[in-house]
């Protein structure tokens, strides 16, 4: 009778012990599986949040134009949206020979020699600028201020003299700095806030 039970005893120990393996070969499948899910998951929420993110992506552009014939000539900083997605202007930042300016008027002021003078202008900062939506930040026309005002302008811009940054931000609140004289947008953490003296 003693072998006999020590005979069942061993083989419920077997089982036992086969059951154990099984239930920790269970116990590891399902960590991998759940592994594997939680990968496939934050894969899958980066791609959608990417996806989200190309939809509404701004891009702004500053460009100048030159218009009119002699007589009539009309020079004017065109502030675009080129993206998918609405841009929200949080600061913009006007520099003439490495010095910032907080006025249209007054650089074109300067530029006249203190003549009274008519520009148009409007400022873009903590304007929402839709896709394919262009605005004329400002415009100096002969019809209205001195010749000289509207070439010193012309020049400036041409010459590389003057420089214009937007900040801007998506939707998201993704945000990039735009330096319009070299061409380059570069992603930001944040938009520093616009100058309260600044009417650019």
């Amino acid at each position: 009778m003693a072998g006999e039970d020590t005979k069942d005893m061993t083989q419920a120990e077997r089982i036992f012990v086969r059951i154990s393996v099984l239930q920790t070969f269970l116990a590891v499948a399902g960590l991998f599986t759940g592994a594997v899910a939680l990968w496939a998951a934050v894969n899958e929420a980066d791609a959608v949040r990417k996806q989200q993110l190309a939809t509404v992506w701004p891009y702004i552009s500053v460009s100048p134009m030159n218009y009119g014939s002699p007589g009539e000539e009309r020079f004017e900083i065109i502030v675009r949206n080129k993206g998918i997605g609405p841009a929200r202007i949080k600061s913009v930042r006007l520099e003439v020979d490495g010095k910032e300016e907080t006025s249209w008027y007054d650089l074109a002021a300067e530029l006249s020699g203190g003549k009274q003078i008519g520009i148009s202008n409007t400022p873009i900062a903590n304007e929402v600028i839709s896709p394919e939506e262009e605005l004329t930040a400002v415009s100096f026309d002969v019809a209205y201020a001195p010749k000289e005002a509207v070439f010193g302008f012309r020049d400036l811009v041409r010459n590389g003299r003057a420089n214009i940054f937007v900040c801007y931000c998506s939707v998201f609140d993704d945000c990039w700095r735009l330096d319009a004289l070299n061409v380059e947008t570069s992603p930001v953490d944040s938009c520093p806030p616009q100058n309260a003296a600044s009417n650019i």
